[in-house]
């Protein structure tokens, strides 16, 4: 059961159906500094907020993940659920 902290997870029709995604975009609106993270650093953030579950993946680390400073490297432990 993932939870959604944030309210980035949003509907999005497609000609399959509908599904559910975590939008960065909708985050961004609560963390400005989103849009200027590094790529890869999009990929574990939007990640994170897909596996968000409040037992494994917490909303701390989420938020710390978007206002990431490259000044704490290390400081921070960051859950990596791959989905394939």
């Amino acid at each position: 059961m993932t939870t959604n902290s944030f309210g980035a997870h949003v509907d999005l029709a497609t000609a399959a159906g509908t599904v559910r995604i975590a939008s960065l975009a909708a985050l961004t609106a609560q963390f400005p500094g989103v849009a200027t993270l590094p790529y890869s650093l999009m990929i574990l953030l939007e990640n994170l907020l897909r596996c968000e579950d409040g037992a494994f993946v917490l909303a701390d680390v989420v938020r710390a993940l978007a206002r990431w400073d490259p000044g704490t490297i290390g400081e921070k432990e960051i859950a990596l659920t791959p989905a394939r």
